[in-house]
């Protein structure tokens, strides 16, 4: 949890380059549900809904990166312990974003117990939702490549996979076969192993996701042009406003790593405008993405990549950009997956540590030897023993819960845009919503009444009125209604 860096050494990197890692961590595979809610809610509410939950997710990052510049003055302050408070002089403020302090961290600096539980369980509830998102794209994408064409809207999950195949291998159960191997072949031994994403792994898995975007609306714009509309979406259609609102969240995350990447950055000049403009790049690229595909085919899949695969294009460079699209999804999200698995994990120890203090005697037993003599065998060691395996059960149980959990709604169910609507419309808004809200309250009060000093204009958020505080628990409150709504049945 204390990952606290230093940007002044190498690893740094020009704010250019910041806001295109920005770009890159926002525009993710969340949107690939976008086009088919584009086409479900309507195209005229859709411009509307993402417009406004692109502007409330800009101002709950720029809550974020004014927590993250008051957590650099508290680190500032505790390494300058002969001051009585911060002060400001005419170098560089004890404001500056110099160390990076996740978002974990500065909840740990500045909420409540009560607030910091919540914040840790509004994570890991989120990232279930992320790892169940993932092991139903992909073993989707993989079925949909190995079985016969899913352009038709007549064809049912109960399908056989292809006609000559037994009627026991229905497309279900082809799928949830290649759950099981996405989870216990692919996946858990790099969980186990503890690997993570490398260098050359981003760079492939960033030239394909740019590589892919491109491709997808170049062949619905081409298609568009040259065939038409396929399909003629209404202005409106509120009863799909929860799918919508919930990718819309889902496709704007990136609050939990803003730090890791600002802090990176050799300036921060002006850095809240920059950001403005790259969600509104990202806006754009979102409306071309999802208007052309609303508008090209008929039936738009949760999965937008799917749209291209088995279509009528035989020649092979179509099939080889096909296939490409339709595995797209697989190698960017298994590089992913044990990140996040991990990352799971490990908030479920912090709650467990936050939940159950170990006390200074369970501490110093489990740095006893496992081979204490049997004469040596006292009440503490006997207790020491007790504590490790307690903590040898925990560590085997977190995984297995971290993987299972996810892995059974992904078998229940392989609808990506409805899971991708309920991890966006709920935990998703705790996370890009609320958090920031209480991490910035928290801290404006922080800085005032501990550091003695306001938070400077240059790291200041533009957003400095109590109103909007108020503007978006508003708004999240409101969505999440409606989204309920709409999943029990109710129509508008």
């Amino acid at each position: 949890m204390q990952s606290n860096t230093d940007s002044s050494g190498s690893g740094t990197y020009s704010q250019t380059v910041g806001l295109l890692y920005v770009f890159n961590l926002i525009v993710g595979t969340g949107a690939l549900a976008l086009p088919k809610a584009f086409q479900s809610a309507g195209w005229l509410l859709s411009i509307s809904l993402l417009t406004f939950s692109a502007f409330m997710s800009y101002v709950a990052a720029t809550f974020v990166i004014e927590a993250l510049s008051v957590a650099n003055a508290v680190l500032s302050k505790k390494r300058r312990v002969e001051y009585d408070d911060v002060v400001v002089a005419d170098g560089p403020s004890t404001f500056e974003i110099a160390k990076k302090v996740e978002v974990s961290e500065m909840a740990s600096m500045f909420l409540s117990k009560v607030s910091l539980v919540f914040s840790y369980f509004a994570i890991i509830i989120y990232l279930f939702g992320d790892l169940a998102i993932y092991s139903t794209t992909v073993p989707k994408s993989a079925m949909n490549i190995v079985c016969s064409t899913i352009n038709a809207s007549t064809v049912k999950s109960t399908d056989p996979c292809h006609e000559s195949w037994p009627e026991i291998f229905s497309r279900m159960a082809v799928y949830r076969i290649f759950v099981i191997v996405f989870v216990v072949i692919v996946c858990l031994p790099m969980v186990i192993a503890g690997i993570t994403k490398t260098r050359h792994i981003q760079i492939m898995t960033t030239l394909s996701r740019w590589a892919a975007f491109i491709l997808m609306i170049s062949l619905a714009t081409v298609q568009l042009s040259s065939q038409g509309a396929a399909a003629h979406p209404p202005a409106y259609n509120f009863h799909g406003f929860g799918s919508l609102f919930g990718c819309a969240v889902y496709a704007f995350m990136c609050h939990h790593s803003i730090p890791s990447l600002i802090t990176p950055m050799r300036t921060k000049d002006n850095v809240f405008g920059k950001i403005a403009v790259v969600y509104g790049i990202v806006g754009v690229f979102y409306f071309t993405l999802s208007l052309t595909g609303a508008f090209a085919f008929e039936h738009v899949q949760d999965i937008y990549t799917l749209n291209f695969l088995h279509d009528d294009n035989t020649s092979f460079v179509y099939s080889i950009i096909d296939y490409f699209l339709a595995l797209f999804p697989i190698i960017t999200l298994t590089s992913s997956y044990p990140i996040i698995a991990l990352t799971l994990i490990n908030n479920f120890k912090v709650v467990k540590d936050i939940l159950c203090p170990k006390t200074g005697q369970e501490n110093e037993s489990l740095l006893e030897a496992d081979n204490q003599v049997e004469e040596n065998d006292t009440d503490d060691n006997r207790e020491g023993r007790i504590t490790r395996n307690e903590r040898n059960v925990f560590d085997v149980l977190v995984p297995a819960l971290v993987l299972a959990l996810p892995t059974f709604l992904s078998l229940l169910t392989d609808d990506m845009l409805l899971l991708a609507s309920i991890t966006g419309s709920f935990p998703g808004v705790a996370v890009q919503f609320a958090i920031p809200c209480l991490l910035v309250t928290a801290a404006r009060k922080h800085a005032r009444s501990v550091l003695n000093f306001p938070v400077p204009r240059k790291n200041n958020s533009p957003f400095q009125s109590p109103v909007w505080i108020v503007i978006i628990s508003s708004w999240a409150g409101f969505s999440m209604i409606v989204v309920l709504l709409n999943l029990v049945g109710v129509k508008f």
